[in-house]
């Protein structure tokens, strides 16, 4: 048990390290379209419905995708 928590607090200490460079990514392909800012929506809709399906998966309900903006919205004020 105390190996798999070591794991897990090296994974999580990488994590915004990892992060950074996947926002990396998607702002490099999203410069290679003419409109970046559509690409950056399509980007965040498939976010949304791929952690819809991950919640429904967890937790055996299914958000709508107004839930998952009030949740984040929600996080993002209390952080």
């Amino acid at each position: 048990m105390i190996i798999k928590d070591i794991k897990l607090l090296k994974l999580n200490e990488r994590r915004p390290e990892i992060l950074e460079e996947i926002i990396s990514y998607i702002f490099e392909r999203a410069k290679c379209e003419e409109d970046t800012d559509k690409y950056l929506e399509h980007v965040l809709e498939y976010c949304k419905k791929d952690y819809q399906q991950a919640y429904k998966k967890q937790n055996g309900v299914e958000l709508t995708i107004d839930e998952i903006k009030h949740k984040y919205e929600n996080e993002s004020t209390n952080n």
